[in-house]
């Protein structure tokens, strides 16, 4: 999911035998969901964000029933005259990443595909990509990347022995990569969102023993650590997720791990106010 405003635009995900192309934008306010047109092709995996243009863009994934190459086509979905623009491609694809929008530059940072720890960015205005030169210090796939307080966060993941807790922080101008508060526990898969300068995560599961979780945290990203928050009504993963209209909304998502996740799967909407 991204958000626009008040506004939060859903697309594509898992299907029970290929990624779904749906897309559609609800209204957090009026409590009221419309559809748009479908993406040019189903896909899952992939990064989406909306930016200063006008634009809500989604990039890479996997595409059809291809779960083997992960694409690195860019597309931009164009608010004002509801039609979906083939941009320029990725200098490589790249699935299960996450996708930040910060000062008009899309960010591509973590999941799977060539040279994987290589951070993207795409200037909007200029349509062009090029290469971060700071790689991602600890390489992981089902992350959550969101920026705040001018930086990009990159949030748990899994890595190749099992899920993280740890959170690093990217400093765009400085090209730069710290070292964040790291997560109570580890996580992957776990919606996330950022309200009023506050990141939160909620959901999301663990590798050994395979578990969804419910919990939800909240770090201030001006400073200081992660703090316990109200739960999810029910553990969930894989959800769509955005801060917008002054709420941390949580769409859809799976209360399985593992091969439940596909049969499990929910249409609930969640709404946590701060």
């Amino acid at each position: 999911a991204a958000a626009q405003g008040e506004t939060i635009y859903v697309a594509g995900g898992a299907g029970l035998k290929e990624p779904v192309a749906d897309f559609a934008a609800y209204d957090v306010l009026g409590d009221i969901w419309r559809p748009l047109p479908t993406m040019p092709i189903g896909r899952q995996g992939f990064g989406m964000a909306t930016a200063l243009d006008g634009g809500v863009y989604v990039a890479g994934g996997y595409a059809g029933e291809d779960f083997d190459t992960p694409s690195s086509e860019l597309w931009r979905y164009d608010m004002a005259n509801a039609v979906w623009v083939r941009m320029a491609d990725m200098p490589a694809g790249r699935a299960r990443h996450g996708m930040a929008s910060l000062d008009g530059k899309l960010y591509v940072v973590g999941g799977e595909g060539p040279n994987a720890s290589r951070v993207f960015v795409y200037d909007t205005f200029q349509a062009a990509w090029s290469e971060l030169g700071a790689d991602l210090p600890a390489p992981r796939k089902d992350l959550g990347v969101v920026a705040a307080a001018g930086k990009i966060y990159a949030l748990g993941g899994r890595t190749g022995n099992g899920v993280t807790a740890q959170v690093h922080v990217l400093d765009v101008e400085a090209a730069r990569w710290r070292q964040g508060s790291a997560l109570p526990s580890p996580r992957a898969d776990a919606a996330v969102g950022v309200v009023a300068g506050q990141i939160h995560l909620a959901g999301g599961r663990s590798n050994d023993p395979m578990r969804t979780f419910s919990e939800h945290y909240v770090l201030d990203a001006s400073g200081g650590g992660w703090r316990k928050a109200e739960p999810l009504p029910l553990p969930r993963l894989g959800a769509a997720s955005a801060g917008s209209g002054g709420a941390f909304v949580i769409v859809g998502g799976s209360g399985g791990a593992g091969v439940f996740s596909l049969f499990t799967t929910s249409d609930v909407v969640d709404i946590y106010k701060p």
